[in-house]
């Protein structure tokens, strides 16, 4: 074999071509004998021996072409190992590119689409020729929470606000957005019972089920399965909500307090179990009209910090947070949030 047929390294590799998606290169193995290897046949008087040199150059010839395979085999593998460090290399370098691309341009930004979004939305009463929602326009985004402030003196428009929001009426124009996807395209079922958590100011809970059968009837009714058992589940979404924290029933005896209908719980009970009820198919937007109405000062605090908790991630507990959107006409619900949109002048 020819001396120069050294394993193929890495660093022999011709240029790498740019693109990222393939690497070529060729291996040339010289399996080309010396020349004048042959032994002229007069040079050796015939005798005797003739048939055991035979052999034995028969057997120097094998045991050439197994080394000559071994080398092929190795060869192959120093090939495949450079190819590897080939594909590595170019990936490493493409990914350098672009930081540096990042770096040297500033102005560059990346970022994701709003979890919720209204995109010039128009919602006209046909009667009497009123826009209720004019040409809205506003993105939320997940881990924070928004205050959507609306006329105190315009029921019309908290309820046009609150069916388009919820999927329940279409826009006139415009449309609202859960990330890149039109809602009015989702199965109203799917959005609201997976991806849109909805509290509205009544019917938000079931007043002839206790806390853990509201929970559990709502999960059944979406469909959708659950890797723990359902009542598990609700337990740990009213412990997450606080159900029960002040109750002197729940200190005596926190069994009977979840077993209790859910007409004869406290008000911020209920309220708690209605954002239980909201969150318990992992919604990743929760949308609610005035969850502080008719509470008292302290309770309604008690209600804006659990919906800050559910909105902001929490690190311990490797929660990453929600859409809090919030729909009231109280200012200081909307000083308590992260932002505020206002929907009149």
């Amino acid at each position: 074999m020819s001396e120069n047929n050294e394993p193929v390294k890495a660093d022999q590799i011709e240029q790498l071509d740019e693109s990222t998606e393939s690497v070529q290169f060729s291996v040339v193995i010289d399996d080309t004998d010396t020349a004048d290897d042959t032994v002229a046949a007069d040079e050796h008087p015939a005798d005797s021996d003739t048939d055991a040199d035979t052999d034995a150059d028969a057997d120097a010839q094998i045991d050439t072409k197994a080394a000559a395979s071994s080398d092929d085999a190795a060869r192959a593998s120093h090939a495949r190992s450079a190819r590897t460090v080939a594909h590595a290399d170019t990936a490493t370098r493409a990914s350098s590119h672009i930081d540096k691309e990042l770096r040297h341009r500033r102005h560059v930004t990346l970022k994701a689409y709003p979890s919720f979004a209204f995109n010039n939305v128009i919602l006209s009463n046909r009667k009497t020729g009123r826009d209720v929602l004019d040409n809205i326009s506003m993105d939320c985004y997940n881990g924070r929470t928004y205050a959507i402030m609306v006329d105190p003196d315009d029921a019309e428009q908290r309820v046009g606000f609150m069916a388009v929001a919820s999927g329940m009426v279409f826009p006139t124009s415009g449309r609202v957005m859960l990330k890149s996807t039109d809602l009015a395209s989702f199965d109203p079922a799917e959005a609201r019972a997976h991806r849109l958590g909805v509290v509205p100011q009544r019917y938000a809970i079931r007043d002839d089920l206790d806390a853990i059968d509201n929970l559990v009837y709502t999960m059944d009714a979406s469909g959708r399965n659950f890797l723990q058992p359902k009542p598990d589940i609700a337990r740990d979404l009213l412990d997450q909500t606080g159900f029960g924290d002040g109750s002197e029933l729940a200190a005596e005896n926190y069994e009977a307090l979840v077993h209790t209908p859910a007409g004869k719980l406290r008000e911020i009970d209920r309220r708690r179990l209605a954002i239980a009820r909201a969150i318990c198919c992992e919604a990743g937007i929760l949308l609610l009209d005035e969850p502080t109405g008719g509470l008292d000062a302290d309770d309604a605090a008690t209600i804006l910090d659990l919906l800050n908790s559910l909105a902001h991630p929490n690190r311990q507990t490797a929660d990453t947070g929600r859409c809090v959107i919030i729909v009231t006409d109280n200012d200081e619900v909307a000083d308590a949030c992260d932002e505020a949109f206002t929907l009149y002048e």
